[in-house]
């Protein structure tokens, strides 16, 4: 499989998984599913390949990763997107090798 069907059906089963962190809060799941690229380890203008499902209140509110920053995040919730990436890939039972993309 190529690398771009290969990332597709990455954020396609990220997408069915839903957020990773209501899962970890034991929230209820109340708005859609979007792919999160992490930050950690890129330079501001990058986009990183790595990423984990995270819904729109997580990701881009006054709440989620977008509104709070990385480090408002990381204190809000107590968890790091590296620890999120960690989460998934164990809930989800699939290890990415990220470097390969």
């Amino acid at each position: 499989m190529n690398k771009k069907k290969e990332m597709q059906r990455i954020y396609e089963r990220q997408k069915e998984d839903g957020c990773i962190l209501c899962k970890k809060l034991g929230q209820k799941q109340t708005t859609h599913t979007e792919i999160h690229h992490l930050r950690s380890g890129q330079g501001i203008a990058q986009r990183g390949i790595r990423c984990v499902p995270l819904c729109v209140k997580h990701h881009r509110t006054h709440e989620g990763f977008h509104g709070l920053g990385r480090k408002g995040f990381e204190k809000t919730y107590n968890i790091s997107e590296d620890e999120l990436l960690q989460e998934w890939e164990s809930e989800s039972g699939m290890s990415v090798n990220w470097s390969d993309f």
